[in-house]
Order: structure tokens, then sequence, then C-alpha cells
């Protein structure tokens, strides 16, 4: 375990590391925590989706179109355009932060330390009842 913090989260918040998952739990790792924000979310909540350094997305939990990778044509990129990736839950090379647009509740992967990080009490105890079923051990 690292001793610096990647991180400054200056409220409440639980750690999980990732890095004894099965392939099969990271297989159904998009799906189920798609689920537990759901849960969340009030009805017509958003939810910003960041990887680091490339594309960022707004989109709703509920609505899988918004939450797919495409081709963004742009004449000011090499090329006509550029990729835009959207980003799964498993952090598998880049920072991954999924906030919604209220600041209330965040998910945060941090793909080297092969840790997420959960604020926001609901959806914290959400989180506190299913992290073994993903195959994840609580740190914090």
């Amino acid at each position: 375990m690292f001793s610096d913090l990647p991180f400054e989260i200056n409220v409440e918040h639980s750690v999980y590391g990732i890095e004894k998952m099965s392939d099969d739990q990271i297989s159904r790792m998009d799906a189920v925590i798609r689920e537990q924000l759901i849960a969340v979310s009030k009805k017509e909540r958003q939810w910003y989706a960041l990887d680091w350094q490339h594309s960022a997305f707004l989109f709703d939990p509920r609505n899988t179109e918004d939450q797919k990778s495409f081709w963004k044509e742009d004449s000011r990129y090499f090329g006509g355009g550029y990729y835009a990736y959207f980003p799964s839950f498993y952090p598998d090379g880049d920072y991954y932060f999924f906030i919604d647009e209220d600041f209330e509740y965040g998910y945060l992967g941090h793909p080297w330390r092969q840790e997420v990080w959960i604020f926001g009490d609901e959806l914290i105890k959400r989180f506190d009842i299913i992290y073994k079923e993903l195959g994840w051990e609580k740190l914090r």
C-alpha cells in the first residue's frame, strides 16, 4: 500500500483495492456499478465521466447510449477528428472519475494503485454491501 494520497477528498469516503478481481468480476463491473449510480441518482441527475487528459462526457447512467465511445469529426485534428473514449469503471491505464452533477456522489479510479474511491453517504452504503461481490478489498 502507498502512503501518499492520490486524491484529496474533504468528505467522508471509502477506498477499495481492486487488484484481486477475477476476469468475470471485471466483465460484470460496469453493469454493477451503473446500477449503484442509478440507485442514488435523482430522476434527472446527470453524471460527469472524465478520463484523465482525454474526453469528458455528461451522461445519464440509465441511458447506455450516452455511455459509448465514438469518432468525432473535427478538421482541427490530424486525420480529420479524434476518437472520444467513454471510460469503463475499471481503471485500466488512466485515472477515471465519475461525479454526479451536484458533486454529491463520486467514483474515482486509480490505475497504478488499483484502487477505487467512493464518496457520498448513500453511495458508500451501497458499496459496503456489494464490494465483496466485485472481488474488492476494503482499505479505508
